[in-house]
């Protein structure tokens, strides 16, 4: 794929979207231009165009279009790529079947009876945080620890098993040596695989037991092993990036929370607003259109691909200005979570850990701060990855 020369622009797979908390210039930049941006064109007979919506119509007509694809690309070509029961790479009839299989273990019902199981797991995470003591680092001890508890116990993990799987999952994505992060990504599957044929034997109550009682039969043992492998890594590591961001911005912002813990019915959106502002998952994996379609005022062909940011949109000014922390805004418009049929499911699970932990953890350390204010923060590669965060209080 070649870049315009007049943009120097590197393709979304390679760019880092943000500085700390905030668009970098580059992205910055392609929010003036307009809500298409070209990147480039595929040097190919059929020169593809790579594409980056910014714009929060644009975005939301590409995620809601039924004329795109979010099967993976795979040599810059769109290739059909499908993991089994990875919801997020299939497209309508099967991606329809699957989410309907999943989604009764996400109910608002459920989430409710779920609820004391994961206020339980944040009292113990904060009791051994405190137990500890300061400097400590926020990444394994509260990011880490409250979303793979929580995600494992969902799932129906039995705790025994909890540690080694959130430390194998973790290896399989920050193992820097090739060999040993695709050893690890194998003993997560393999794992997997074993819970799935137990759970087939003797369902129980937990997401997997839900979806076998009621839609054993419409599934596939390797598609139910990709659900589970995905909800786990989306829950243990979607999340716990969420939390530590969290910690994060209440200790860059701490009167802002402290209205969150002193007068918490004068912000009743927080989480919203908190969600928006950090949009841990700057991007998503571009969509292919299938046909030539107008998006705006832009006519992407078929082909094509569309590359959304989540992190552009929600910085817009629609309404008020928007790229400014305030705890106490409305309720604004956001896409953080997705679009479409591709909307995030596991939403009311991550709300409930959120809305759960951070004020938790706002009235059981009202003094957090950096231990080393001037030392760097460091951040992986996208999406938003913070790789230590020493805190005290």
């Amino acid at each position: 794929m070649e870049v315009f020369e007049e943009l120097n622009v590197v393709l979304p797979t390679q760019m880092h979207w943000r500085d700390r908390f905030d668009p970098v210039p580059l992205l910055r930049g392609f929010m003036a231009k307009g809500p298409m941006s070209k990147l480039g064109t595929e040097d190919s007979p059929e020169g593809r165009t790579a594409w980056l919506a910014t714009g929060f119509d644009e975005v939301r007509q590409v995620l809601g279009s039924d004329k795109f694809s979010s099967r993976l690309l795979y040599g810059g070509t769109a290739s059909g790529i499908t993991f089994p029961g990875f919801i997020t790479q299939y497209d309508p009839p099967e991606h329809t079947r699957l989410r309907r299989v999943l989604s009764p273990a996400f109910t608002v019902r459920r989430m409710e009876r779920f609820r004391p199981q994961v206020e339980q797991v944040i009292e113990d995470t904060l009791d051994a945080i405190e137990s500890i003591g300061g400097p400590l680092d926020f990444v394994p001890h509260f990011g880490w620890a409250i979303a793979t508890t929580a995600t494992c116990d969902f799932l129906g993990i039995p705790r025994d098993d909890q540690t080694e799987l959130s430390r194998t999952l973790h290896a399989s994505r920050a193992q820097r040596a090739g060999n040993r992060r695709i050893a690890a990504g194998n003993k997560f599957m393999t794992y997997m695989e074993q819970i799935v044929a137990r759970t087939r034997r003797d369902p129980g109550d937990d997401m997997l037991g839900v979806v076998v009682r009621k839609h054993g039969d419409e599934i596939t043992d390797s598609e139910l092993t990709g659900l589970a492998a995905f909800v786990m890594g989306a829950g243990g590591d979607q999340v716990a990036r969420f939390l530590v961001a969290g910690a994060w911005l209440m200790v860059e912002a701490p009167e802002q929370f402290d209205l969150l813990r002193q007068k918490p019915d004068v912000v009743p959106d927080w989480l919203e607003e908190v969600v928006r502002y950090l949009t841990t998952d700057e991007k998503l994996t571009p969509r292919i259109a299938l046909e030539d379609v107008r998006i705006g005022d832009f006519l992407v062909k078929a082909g094509d691909t569309v590359t959304c940011s989540l992190l552009a949109v929600n910085r817009r000014d629609f309404p008020g200005p928007a790229d400014q922390f305030d705890i106490t805004r409305e309720r604004t418009p956001h896409v953080a979570f997705g679009h479409g049929i591709h909307h995030c499911l596991g939403r009311p699970l991550a709300e409930l850990v959120f809305r759960s932990a951070i004020p938790a953890l706002a009235h059981r350390f009202p003094t957090l701060r950096l231990a080393e204010p001037e030392r760097e923060i460091k951040l992986g590669p996208p999406p938003f990855d913070v790789k230590a965060l020493l805190l005290d209080w």
